[in-house]
């Protein structure tokens, strides 16, 4: 897609709410880390803690909703004052006397999940509409970099702690929502309001292939999101090595990922920059499974680098069909994202329980590949109204 570069760049603004970002996702990163001490707390299967994952996304089947309201309220407000809301549900885990407590604390944390990420992505194209593939870049940076922070602050806190102490991050979350509240108020933007009824054919356009491709990458970055630290302290590691290797090597890579593709995919196009990224992490997660002992964490930062990185990508080429109507648009492509992650977890954890969770991973990565064949169905760009 062509962008008119004469416009200055809105560094300032797009940071601002990649900020807030990277401190809500620093939050709702503590689930993967930390379910190796729950599952033995809990004694529980894969497939129960995969479910955990399913419970904490539910939610998000309303992004199209609270997006449109978002549109009609204050994008401003819901970017400000979720993360709050997250880190209060997010630092509960540790203190829930059983698992149907746990489970309906995640739904419940879920909501607050969902009305962050549905209008805050179409702030930021609202932002920066000529550039938005790098303004995604900066957006999905923060919330990777809040994946590669959170799980070194879960593990530490548990360290230090205890699961029982991490409520005492909590004001960690509600002083900083706050501070980025001063800032985000100041950020002016007008939606134009225009009739929800013409966003309709193009959404049924994009349903059959978006829905393919979002639950191949489902299935990948739900095997390696969730059960990745799980698999490399039964292989070797600590459970803190695991998450520590988890962040640092995978999460870590993520985020020069969406720094890097979302940026690339304005200049050589969406669906090139897609195809690389998923082969590039097909080839990745093929190594990781075939190398023997902790030679294979030399395949994770490849791996967090391709598997992290198209999705700003898929959020810029959603939005370049529906310039007009971003934070629903959004909200609509996120709700398929989310509740196609817990499907996928569900999937990748009764495979592990049956199989193995090396034969789990081994099916998702394939999974991903396949799902390329989806691009033959996207319409042309000159449908986008």
């Amino acid at each position: 897609m062509k962008t008119d570069r004469s416009r200055p760049f809105p560094y300032i603004a797009v940071l601002t709410v990649a900020a807030g970002h990277f401190i809500h996702d620093t939050f709702s990163a503590f689930l993967a880390p930390l379910l190796p001490w729950l599952i033995d707390k809990f004694a529980l299967t894969y497939t129960e803690a995969g479910a955990l994952t399913a419970f904490l996304q539910a939610p998000s089947i309303f992004n199209p909703f609270i997006g449109y309201l978002s549109e009609r309220t204050s994008l401003r407000y819901f970017v400000a004052f979720a993360p709050a809301a997250t880190a209060t549900g997010m630092v509960l885990v540790g203190v829930m006397p059983n698992y149907w407590a746990l489970a309906a604390l995640l739904l419940v944390t879920g909501f607050s999940v969902a009305a962050f990420h549905a209008p805050a992505p179409a702030l930021v194209a609202h932002l920066a509409p000529e550039r938005t593939g790098l303004g995604m870049s900066f957006f999905m940076a923060g919330g990777e970099l809040g994946r590669v922070v959170g799980p070194t602050l879960a593990v530490w806190a548990v360290g230090m702690w205890g699961l029982e102490g991490l409520p005492r991050l909590l004001v960690l979350g509600w002083g900083v929502s706050l501070i980025l509240f001063w800032q985000v108020r100041k950020i002016e933007v007008h939606v134009a309001r225009r009739p929800i009824s013409e966003l309709w054919p193009i959404l049924q356009k994009l349903a059959v292939p978006l829905t393919a491709l979002v639950l191949g990458r489902s299935m990948l970055l739900g095997a390696l999101g969730t059960f990745l630290p799980t698999f490399l302290s039964e292989t070797g590691l600590t459970k803190a090595q695991g998450g520590l290797a988890f962040a640092w090597l995978y999460e870590a890579f993520g985020v020069a990922g969406a720094l890097v593709i979302g940026s690339l995919s304005d200049r050589v196009g969406r669906v090139p920059t897609i195809v690389a990224a998923v082969l590039v992490s097909g080839a990745a997660a093929a190594g990781f499974l075939l190398t023997e002992s902790m030679w294979r964490l030399a395949w994770l930062p490849l791996l967090g680098f391709s598997a992290l990185s198209f999705q700003p990508v898929l959020m810029a080429l959603v939005q370049d069909y529906a310039p007009h109507h971003r934070a629903t648009a959004n909200g609509a492509y996120l709700a398929l994202s989310f509740v196609s992650r817990p499907v996928a977890v569900l999937a990748v954890g009764r495979m592990a329980d049956l199989w193995g969770l090396h034969t789990a991973f081994a099916l998702s990565a394939a999974a991903a590949v396949l799902a390329l064949l989806a691009l033959f169905w996207l319409p042309k760009a000159e449908e986008a109204y």
